[in-house]
Formats: structure tokens, C-alpha cells, sequence
């Protein structure tokens, strides 16, 4: 009995180291050949993003510490170079605040990447990239390769010329306010939850919605559309009162206003707004909040007369 035991006991011990290793899945990512940045078709000495990635920006600007991904612009790969240049929106500023881009297309002296290589003192003193005082600026073959590219439209991989994105204007939020502008009833919540319906007192027969809204390309008195529309059901809105804003800038800033008459409303029952606007850019009016988003931004965008 014993003898078996032990046998027993050293064969438990042995089983793991007997036990022929299981092979891991094949991961077919494994499989991606990531060396090759080249688009077919466009040889890699064009002046493409491919190229200029290739010489410059991998081997002198994506370095440990700086633009590896950790913050803007991102020089890992030819594509995100380009998504984080070509028409990317300046985080850095000089002190005149005078870039609107990275790179533009066809344009050196609005393109913040030129004067970041070439200017000494854009920002700061000696913060010239590779910076001043922990690198060694760029030889003039690279800079006239990044001069030459931008000048040749700054284009992608497959040699194409960006072009300045417009997007749908972003509607970005509203104040219902008393028709006196002396009182603001949205910050009164129903129980006092920010995203619940805002209280309308049941004696108040009009107030404004006065709805913020910006746009990349049109000026925001120049936007279409724009209306209210309000329903008692947070998903339909096909029977909706529809009611027509009115734009007002007092100051710095710039509102599209609807008058509600509240008095046709009815009372201690939920009504749901939606806006919509149009930068004259679009088939479609931009709409807000929409079917698909979650139910707090209907509920936030909504009043009860109390």
C-alpha cells in the first residue's frame, strides 16, 4: 500500500513535466507586414506623406519622448502623420494666435509644422523642433523636403490633395430663460438632477430657449433652419410644434432664440425639444438630441410646466 501511494504521489508530481505543452492559437495579426508603407502605384520618393515619413518624420521626429503617440502630432505611421497635419487644428499657438492648421495644403507661411522647423522662437525662445536644447536641428535636405511637400499640396499616401473638412454645425447646448432675461428656469431641475426636465413655473405664459450653436466654416448668423421643435414623446417628433429661432448677439455671444408660448402647453407632463439648424452645406438638417442617443440628453433637453 505504501509503495503504491509513493508511486502515486510521484506520478502527481511528475504529470505537469510529462505533459506535452499545448500550442497557442495562431493570431493572425501575427501576419501583418508592417514594414512596407508604400501605396501601390505611387513610387516612394513622390512627394507624398509616404516619403516624407520615410526620411524625416520617423527618423528624427518619432522618437522616445516625443511625437510617438504620447500627444499631437502623432509621426508613428505615414497615416498618422498626415490625420494629425493636414488640416489638424492647432493646439499651440504663437502669442498672435495667427495658426488655424498644421499644414494647409500649397501654404508654408500658415502651416504651424514650417515654422516649428525653421522658426527659433515660435512659442518660446529656442523651441525650435527637434527643440533647440535637446536637439539637433534638421539639415536643409529635410527641411526643403518638408518645404517641397507642402508646396506640392501636402499630399497622402496616395498622392491626393486634402480638402478643408466642413463639418455639420454642433449644437452645443440652450438656456431657457424668462422673456425679461432676468431669470433662468434650466438650472431649476426636476428634483434637482441636472439632466431632468427644467421647471416652467405654470404661471408663465412665454420664455425663451435660447440655443448655443457653432459651425468651422459658416458664420453663425448666416446658418439656415434653425427651429425648435417640441413633443411629447421623446422619439417622435412628427407632430411636433415647430417654432422658428431668431439669431441675437449681445457681447460675445451669439444665440439662436424661440419664444414658447407656454400657456398652450400642458401642465405637470414632460415636453421634449429638439434643434435643428443647417450651414447651408448639408442635405440634411443637423438635429439634436437624436432617436439614438441615450435617454439623459432627451431628458435634459426637456421641461415641465409646474
Amino acid at each position: 500500500m505504501l509503495l503504491l501511494i509513493s508511486c502515486g504521489t510521484f506520478m502527481l508530481l511528475t504529470l505537469h513535466a510529462c505533459k506535452k505543452d499545448t500550442p497557442e492559437p495562431h493570431n493572425p495579426y501575427d501576419d501583418i507586414v508592417r514594414d512596407d508603407t508604400t501605396t501601390s502605384g505611387i513610387p516612394v520618393d513622390s512627394l507624398t506623406i509616404t516619403y516624407l515619413h520615410k526620411k524625416v518624420l520617423s527618423t528624427r521626429c518619432a522618437l522616445p519622448g516625443c511625437h510617438v503617440g504620447n500627444f499631437e502630432p502623432d509621426f508613428r505611421t505615414p497615416q498618422s502623420s498626415f490625420s494629425t497635419l493636414v488640416y489638424a487644428p492647432v493646439l499651440k499657438n504663437n502669442a498672435q494666435n495667427e495658426y488655424a492648421f498644421r499644414v494647409i495644403p500649397y501654404n508654408t507661411a500658415k502651416s504651424v509644422l514650417y515654422q516649428r522647423v525653421t522658426n527659433c522662437c515660435f512659442v518660446n525662445t529656442n523651441d525650435r523642433m527637434p527643440q533647440d536644447d535637446i536637439g539637433v536641428p534638421l539639415p536643409d535636405s529635410s527641411l526643403n523636403l518638408i518645404t517641397d511637400w507642402i508646396n506640392y499640396g501636402a499630399r497622402d499616401m496616395f498622392g491626393l490633395v486634402a480638402r478643408l473638412p466642413n463639418n455639420e454645425p454642433l449644437i452645443q447646448g440652450y438656456i431657457g430663460l424668462s422673456t425679461d432675461y432676468q431669470t433662468q428656469y434650466s438650472t431649476n431641475r426636476l428634483d434637482s438632477i441636472y439632466y431632468n426636465p427644467f421647471i416652467v413655473p405654470i404661471g408663465v405664459s412665454q420664455f425663451y430657449i435660447a440655443v448655443v450653436v457653432s459651425d468651422d466654416s459658416t458664420a453663425i448668423s448666416q446658418l439656415q433652419y434653425n427651429k425648435l421643435k417640441i413633443s411629447q414623446n421623446a422619439d417622435d417628433f412628427s407632430s411636433a410644434i415647430t417654432l422658428p429661432a431668431t439669431y441675437l448677439s449681445a457681447g460675445n455671444n451669439q444665440v439662436w432664440v424661440a419664444t414658447v408660448n407656454a400657456s398652450s402647453l400642458p401642465a405637470n407632463d414632460t415636453l421634449y425639444m429638439r434643434y435643428y439648424v443647417n450651414d447651408g452645406q448639408h442635405p440634411q438638417n443637423t438635429e439634436f438630441p437624436r432617436d439614438e442617443q441615450i435617454y439623459a440628453y432627451k431628458t435634459y433637453w426637456s421641461f415641465i410646466r409646474q
